[in-house]
């Protein structure tokens, strides 16, 4: 009772500026009067603070194939060596798997003061309610547009040179012309594309969401002794959802400093967007600079510095059984990292 109080008193002020900023929120539960129960039935997993992940979406495939071609396409770089992709690699969790990306060294050496972020995993990034880790974007089509033209990532200057790749591919000219009905290509349908394959990039069926739809038998007693501890430590204050996070923003570092002698990451006055846990088993490393490579190692600096708690081992390997179940299917296939 004295951690969840301190907790929700850490908390108070941020949540409430997170509360007047959002004007789309996922929608609040309430746990279950008996923290004891384990096993739900389909009628009641909504009173879980995480929901399940829909098994479809309304999405059009003609414009998920065309921006699966987009997302994988070097040559709408500059120099036609970096795709989407690069950073965004769907074998490996749909992140670089690199401490910082493929790009970092080249942004360090020219503005060595500007902070470099890890690779966020683009599956399940329709369910954020902004993108990236400020989110200085609202929604999956402006952020596609970004890497397009930022000097350190495909370093495009204007939308003619693809336009002009685009509309010399008889593939891509017919493609356009079958979907949009128009003979010129446009720079809001090579968006339009891009960001509706980024929607169909959920990953659905993950043990955790069985159970939550009533399979009695997905979970073991031990991950399920580690999502009571999820909740009763606090770690459901910033992660529920559907995305298990992704719908607020939070300070790193409430109770302590979790980035030591970075004074951009320390300010009292940043907020960064609370990540997804979804399919965590397989996005490491993790937090904003990628620095912590083991999911062992996260769950500790995640009690000590946003709840004020040290947990016990028995508790912290409890609570990575149950964070393991929430790895997802893509295309009917439980995702990994290859």
């Amino acid at each position: 009772m004295k951690n969840s109080v301190k907790i929700l008193t850490g908390l108070a002020t941020i949540a409430l500026g997170v509360v007047l900023y959002l004007d789309t929120r996922l929608p609040c539960h309430t746990e279950p009067e008996d923290s004891q129960q384990r096993l739900l039935s389909q009628t009641t997993f909504q009173q879980e603070p995480i929901r399940p992940i829909p098994d479809s979406l309304p999405l059009s495939s003609q414009k998920v194939r065309l921006g699966e071609m987009l997302f994988h396409d070097v040559n709408l770089s500059h120099n036609k060596t970096l795709s989407c992709a690069s950073c965004h690699d769907l074998q490996k969790g749909g992140t670089d798997g690199r401490a910082l990306p493929i790009t970092a060294e080249n942004q360090k050496a020219k503005l060595p003061n500007a902070p470099v972020f890890n690779s966020p995993t683009v599956f399940n990034s329709s369910f954020n309610f902004v993108q990236g880790w400020e989110g200085k974007t609202r929604n999956l089509e402006q952020q596609a547009g970004i890497p397009l033209f930022n000097v350190f990532e495909m370093g495009n200057t204007t939308w003619s040179t693809i336009l002009n790749y685009l509309s010399q591919s008889a593939n891509y000219r017919s493609m356009f012309r079958e979907l949009y009905k128009t003979t010129t290509i446009l720079p809001e349908q090579v968006i339009d594309a891009i960001s509706e394959f980024e929607r169909s990039l959920f990953t659905p069926n993950a043990r955790f969401d069985l159970y939550l739809k009533g399979d009695q038998t997905t979970l073991t007693a031990y991950e399920l002794d580690g999502y009571q501890l999820f909740k009763d430590r606090g770690c459901i204050s910033c992660h529920h959802g559907v995305n298990v996070g992704g719908n607020m923003f939070q300070k790193a570092g409430i109770f302590k400093p979790l980035f030591e002698n970075v004074d951009y990451m320390n300010n009292n006055e940043k907020l960064f967007k609370v990540p997804s846990l979804r399919n965590i088993a397989v996005t490491a490393p993790y937090f904003h600079d990628g620095s912590i490579e083991h999911l062992e190692e996260a769950v500790d600096l995640m009690a000590k510095h946003q709840l004020g708690i040290t947990l016990p081992q028995d508790e912290n390997n409890k609570i990575q059984a149950f964070l393991k179940t929430l790895t997802g299917q893509y295309k009917g296939r439980v995702l990994s990292y290859e």
